[in-house]
């Protein structure tokens, strides 16, 4: 315990000294406590015993107060971008070990007051992590495998002023970490949690420098989606793991609500033998027909665009070949880059809602698509 105090503490000055000397006018340093509640992906192979349980961390990070480019801030305000450095010590660390997250944020405002306002946050980052499966020296972890996984975080964060330069935070949320099925077992983490601190501006009155959103759009309202996508996934256990290629063909119909939000229905097309391989462990690859790798789904799409960067946010069920489909409800989201006014890449999570009612890792699709 002293030794983990004394790392933190270091961890803190250093981030101030560096901090100090890297300012630029708009920014600030934060710092949080955290804690939450694991719930893990299996339990205890022997004795069935659960092993969810309580976590503690600190995130540590640099944080801007909007952007200096006039016609963002006239659209989006003043949204807090930062980069967080995330530590967690996870519940039976003899299992699960340390998380270390690297976590890009970016903060829309949903609720202001003077003293006060209310933003909607979400991560997307990179996760290490100290322990992870081994079939004779750590079994009963079958949430990681591999070091490095994909992390993503979402959830609702309160600033509240108490002085001209500093706020005091309080959070919530949901953390999740995997690496998309590259590598199994791959059950994940997810960590719901709450988190307080603060948010120091050295050189940046917050109060004073308040700038609205502006969402209001003025342009057709109705455009259409479309992406092909391609992603490599394991699936399978200890030594009858099965490697493959998933491709999928997404079609989306939407209605800008605003400039920041849009809703709509979305169309999957997926190429796929996870559930034929679901529905028989002894199957290999070379024994399924090819049209038990053919399914649709359908589904409520959304998309929030910030600047050139949006993400989509969906929950679909599967239509056709849904009788091989043994869960058969999942979310997709992510993010992409809208880099000409037709056309975007994204890097996007497919998950599904298992029985559990736990977000179950399929894979991550990298995709290339068309705005119309």
């Amino acid at each position: 315990m002293k030794r983990e105090v004394l790392f933190y503490s270091l961890l803190i000055c250093s981030t101030f000294l560096v901090a100090q000397t890297t300012f630029l006018d708009r920014s600030g340093i934060r710092a949080n406590i955290f804690t939450g509640y694991h719930f893990a992906a299996n339990n205890v192979w022997k004795t069935k015993q659960s092993l969810d349980g309580n976590v503690i961390g600190l995130d540590i990070g640099l944080v801007q107060w909007g952007l200096k480019n006039e016609q963002f801030s006239r659209v989006y305000g003043n949204p807090r971008i930062g980069l967080d450095v995330r530590f967690i010590k996870m519940n039976n660390t003899d299992t699960f070990g340390y998380c270390f997250g690297i976590l890009p944020t970016f903060e829309i405002e949903m609720m202001h007051q003077q003293k006060w306002s209310v933003h909607s946050k979400i991560s997307f980052g990179i996760n290490l992590n100290t322990m992870g499966y081994g079939l004779l020296s750590n079994f009963d972890n079958r949430a990681i495998v591999s070091p490095v996984n994909f992390a993503f975080d979402a959830g609702l964060l309160a600033h509240i002023l108490l002085t001209p330069y500093l706020e005091c935070n309080i959070g919530t949320g949901l953390y999740h970490v995997s690496n998309g099925s590259l590598k199994m077992p791959n059950g994940g983490i997810n960590i719901v949690y709450l988190n307080t601190g603060i948010t120091y501006y050295p050189k940046f009155q917050v109060h004073k420098n308040y700038l609205k959103p502006n969402y209001t759009l003025n342009e057709n309202r109705f455009y259409y989606m479309a992406y092909g996508a391609f992603a490599y996934r394991q699936l399978g256990y200890f030594s009858d793991l099965k490697s493959f290629w998933v491709f999928s063909c997404v079609n989306q119909y939407m209605y800008r609500i605003n400039k920041l939000y849009s809703s709509g229905i979305g169309l999957d097309g997926f190429y796929d033998a996870t559930h034929a391989l679901r529905q028989k462990d002894s199957l290999n690859l070379s024994d399924i027909p090819e049209n038990k790798k053919y399914h649709l789904a359908i589904g409520l799409t959304n998309r929030f665009d910030i600047g050139k960067l949006f993400i989509p946010v969906g929950v679909y069920t599967y239509l056709y070949n849904n009788k091989y489909v043994q869960e058969p409800v999942y979310l997709r989201f992510g993010l992409g880059y809208q880099f000409h006014k037709h056309f975007f890449t994204g890097l996007f999570f497919k998950g599904t809602i298992n029985r559990n009612f736990k977000l179950q890792s399929d894979f991550m699709e990298w995709s290339l698509g068309v705005r119309i």
